[in-house]
């Protein structure tokens, strides 16, 4: 190929690349604005109150929203599998102890609400007064499995997905894999999207979305945009290119590592600070400009795996607020969990069956709103939740980590927008911890800060388990903080 040719070729190529990046660009529908500021709640219909149902969380719902949340993210209530061999339960399952077939995440009919939950009135009126409130609803999808007898089998011939022998694959959960590799199982499961969309929800939740093919995804959610513009979609998985594909955001399981730093016993991996913010850091560099993570400290898995030793179980409510401090105004989607609000301490677990006598000791334990533990929770969540809500730097504001005390036990960042900054740390250890401020020094009263402060010559002292929250300022002239200010205003 002459020397002509071959650059002629190439600029062909070029072009095509170009074209076919702008092409899926401008496809890409951008996050909805709300979600930039939103606070998620997890809510678990079994534990979340004694009755286990949608009419009585529909009765909590009130109250949720007065915590400052945004959305309420339901964990799975379709109906479940009632197979009683145990060969096809997950190991969690069994090991519970509840002896019952009926797990959330094992599925019999995407489009059918277990009885022990309601009906589909019950979950329009749920969603209808979350709306009424200004709240948003997402639910749990769970496709990559299903349970063994779930409807899909007598539908289609092809539903599970098979070994070489002819046997049903099964996951790492010993459930059928279902079978994307065919057109009507696609079809069946994109519209139940639509059947949930149609009564009320307003975006999704994907179980273990990276080991769903890509391309169902963006099909479907091709599909659902057509009847709901600004849904969104929430990969439970760490994949970038998803992001980029079909979803709104992804999950921060690295964030999720602070608990075992509070915590060790709460988790079997052990990390030091400073590693576990390395791998925040490493992660969410590879993610898309704009992408969004969701972040915890607590989750239905994390909570049900540490058992006895939930960080709120412990530990003094002190620990969890600082952690929550940072979650609530990093940048990403912070997730408040099922009672976190209170500092809710119950054993948690999503295999108790609501027949079961010794339940209510599963469920949140709504006493603790009335204790001081849980009341100086709910105040300090309210509060972060005002900020997240009123200062425009928590929803478009840049984020700059502040490494100096990691290796001491603090997290800090400062939230940068214009000219505007706000310098957030905690101290996640029992100790007291002193250490500089990076090039940030206090520019004012603290927002909020309980055994904390940034001192006007950059030196940030905590008590244990302290935190602030406060406006900053670089110590000399920064030309970075006039670039940003000129950037703000241009918005």
């Amino acid at each position: 190929m002459n020397m002509n040719v071959q650059a002629a070729v190439l600029a062909v190529s070029a072009l095509v690349a170009f074209t076919l990046h702008a092409e899926a660009s401008a496809a890409m529908r951008p996050t909805p604005e709300y979600l930039k500021s939103a606070i998620v709640y997890q809510m678990v219909l079994r534990n979340f109150t004694r009755d286990g149902n949608f009419r009585s969380a529909t009765a909590m719902l009130d109250h949720v929203r007065s915590v400052g949340v945004d959305v309420v993210y339901l964990t799975p209530f379709v109906e479940m599998d009632c197979d009683m061999d145990e060969r096809g339960w997950s190991p969690r399952q069994i090991k519970s102890g509840y002896h019952t077939p009926k797990n959330p995440y094992r599925i019999s009919n995407y489009d059918k609400i277990d009885p022990e939950y309601g009906h589909d009135a019950d979950f329009k009126a749920f969603n209808d007064r979350a709306h009424a409130l200004g709240m948003k609803v997402y639910m749990d999808l769970v496709y990559l499995h299903c349970g063994p007898n779930n409807v899909l089998k007598d539908m289609f011939a092809d539903a599970f997905q098979r070994n070489p022998d002819g046997s049903v694959r099964t996951t790492q959960w010993r459930f059928p894999y279902v079978n994307f590799g065919s057109k009507a199982v696609r079809r069946y499961l994109i519209e139940s999207m639509l059947h949930w969309m149609r009564l009320g929800c307003d975006g999704f939740r994907c179980d273990v979305g990276d080991q769903v093919p890509i391309d169902f995804w963006v099909e479907a959610v091709t599909e659902c945009q057509k009847v709901k513009p600004d849904l969104v979609m929430i990969n439970e998985g760490i994949k970038p290119e998803w992001l980029e594909k079909a979803f709104d955001a992804c999950y921060d399981w690295h964030w999720g590592r602070l608990r075992g730093h509070l915590a060790p016993a709460s988790t079997a991996e052990h990390m030091t600070l400073p590693a576990i913010m390395e791998k925040v850091r490493g992660y969410e560099a590879k993610l898309p400009t704009g992408a969004m993570c969701l972040c915890f400290m607590d989750n239905h898995d994390t909570a049900a795996d540490a058992w006895e030793n939930r960080f709120d179980r412990v530990l003094p409510v002190e620990a969890g607020n600082a952690a929550f401090a940072l979650t609530l105004l990093r940048r990403g989607l912070p997730l408040v969990f099922n009672g976190n609000e209170i500092a809710d301490n119950a054993l948690n677990t999503f295999f108790a069956p609501v027949e079961d006598v010794a339940r209510a000791r599963k469920t949140v334990d709504w006493a603790r709103a009335l204790q001081p533990a849980g009341q100086k929770r709910l105040a300090l969540i309210r509060a972060l939740a005002r900020l997240r809500h009123e200062m425009p730097v928590f929803a478009d504001g840049s984020q700059e980590w502040v490494e100096d005390g990691e290796a001491k036990g603090a997290v800090a960042f400062v939230r940068r927008l214009g000219a505007d900054a706000v310098f957030v740390a905690a101290n996640l250890t029992s100790e007291k911890v002193e250490f500089a401020a990076g090039r940030w020094v206090a520019a004012g009263s603290p927002l909020i800060s309980e055994s904390g402060k940034l001192t006007p010559e950059g030196r940030c002292i905590f008590g244990p388990y302290g935190y602030v929250v406060a406006p900053a300022a670089t110590r000399i002239h920064d030309p970075s903080v006039q670039q940003d200010k000129t950037k703000g205003e241009r918005r």
